[in-house]
């Protein structure tokens, strides 16, 4: 199967149409703009934490230039890799986040907190020199495929390694299981930049690695976390307090008594990034998760999961909106592709379960904010799924709509230097080559 890039240059659209901007994204641009953005060198704390398709701050930044005040309160219930937790801090406004991803929670507890860099040295200095003495550690960490993927050294290195992390302080514990994570994947038997742990057929030859090996690229992770924080805590001007971590398990409904003025997020993509399968071997090897069991269960919280049954998938979804209904029968029936058996269907429930589950988390957003709040998201334009065309933002901005909310103002953004290292059928899947970020207002009542 042909290696594509989930994120491509749409070659149909002229250069020319595109307004080309460097550094931000200024507050004036007009309705419905295309845009193609020369990014500045963003802040090495973006960097921190394995993330697929981050979200970039450019946007966030946008929106709280032109829509935020210094004294509104924000949202992310997609927090990922914490880019808009950041780019609020750094203005000093208030931030709500959640995530139902125990590694991007992770993520962002790192990334919210005060950490002092000679007490971090310190403490690794321990934690290195100790892993060093255990001869023959406990196996602690179990899940399928552990020694495909893992060699024996490796294995004895990680075990080690995590036995000293949990002898140092609580508090400041989260930044060297965020260091023991990018361990993980950097030791594993994968090849550098895979994103998804799969027997290929293709793949380079792999390493024989040592516990030493393991040893030093914690060492190098370290070092590069703590360059990335102390940048962080320098050019912070405002509290970390600002961010608050709220109890909701997933988007879908939020629950709490708490109001915002604003959200800004990335909703997750239709069928196109697996962050469970992903993170696999970071779930496990941090303790995530207890099992295999635990993390599947994991799917339930997912905007569109993929993990259906049977029995429900080969039920034809109806949402309500014609046009939406049309498609996701065309993906159904295979007008325009015919995927393996059961492909058909199951992608067709997907689609179903993802609008109706962001029509939930719409309705549970619009329900939290103060009268006049917004709602700011970015998403894939166009989702090509089974050889069908899914508008993805256009449909969400419709079903928006039809809660209370009105659509004020939406740009188009050209995605460039994202690519993903993941094995994509061109007529099953396609790819994406703008994000479209609209702007919805709850009206004043």
């Amino acid at each position: 199967m042909k290696q594509l890039s989930l994120f491509e240059t749409d070659n149909t659209i002229p250069q020319s149409s595109y307004l080309h901007l460097e550094g931000e994204i200024p507050i004036d641009i007009p309705q419905d703009a295309l845009i193609s953005l020369q990014r500045k060198q963003p802040l090495k704390i973006h960097s921190v934490g394995f993330q697929p398709a981050k979200s970039i701050p450019e946007i966030p930044h946008w929106f709280l230039s032109k829509y935020g005040t210094e004294q509104c309160k924000i949202l992310e219930p997609f927090a990922g890799s914490g880019t808009t937790i950041i780019e609020s801090l750094l203005q000093g406004v208030s931030i709500y986040w959640l995530d139902y991803h125990p590694l991007s929670r992770l993520i962002c507890r790192v990334k919210t907190h005060l950490y002092d860099g000679a007490e971090i040295l310190d403490y690794a200095e321990q934690i290195l020199k100790n892993a060093y003495t255990v001869k023959h550690p406990l196996e602690t960490i179990n899940f399928a495929n552990k020694d495909f993927w893992f060699q024996k050294p490796v294995q004895a290195g990680l075990e080690s390694l995590r036995t000293q992390i949990f002898q140092v302080p609580e508090a400041i514990q989260p930044l060297f299981w965020l260091v023991f994570a990018s361990t993980v994947r950097k030791t594993s038997d994968m090849n550098d930049g895979m994103i998804l742990a799969a027997k290929r057929a293709n793949v380079k030859e792999i390493p024989q690695r040592s516990r030493e090996n393991v040893y030093r690229y914690f060492k190098d992770y370290l070092d590069k976390a703590l360059e990335a924080i102390g940048e962080w805590q320098f050019v912070l001007n405002h509290s970390l307090q600002n961010a608050i971590e709220l109890n909701s398990k997933t988007a879908i409904n939020l629950t709490g008594d708490w109001h915002c003025d604003a959200v800004i997020t990335s909703p997750p993509y239709i069928n196109a990034i697996d962050y469970v399968w992903a993170s696999k071997f970071e779930l496990h090897w941090l303790g995530l998760v207890s099992n295999d069991r635990e993390r599947l269960d994991l799917y339930t919280q997912e905007i569109g999961t993929e993990r259906i049954s049977r029995n429900e998938y080969c039920q034809l979804g109806k949402t309500g909106n014609s046009y939406l209904d049309d498609l996701i029968a065309d993906i159904y029936h295979g007008t325009q592709y015919q995927a393996s058996k059961g492909q058909n269907q199951l992608r067709a429930r997907v689609v179903y379960k993802y609008f109706m589950d962001m029509k939930e988390h719409f309705l549970s957003c619009f329900n939290h904010l103060n009268s006049g709040g917004y709602y700011c998201f970015a998403i894939g334009d166009i989702s090509k799924i089974c050889g069908v065309e899914i508008p993805v933002a256009k449909l969400l901005t419709e079903i928006a709509e039809k809660i209370g909310f009105v659509k004020i103002f939406q740009f188009h953004l050209l995605l460039k230097n994202r690519r993903l290292n993941l094995p994509r059928n061109v007529n099953w899947a396609g790819t994406i080559k703008n994000d479209t970020v609209v702007v919805l207002q709850k009206t004043r009542r």
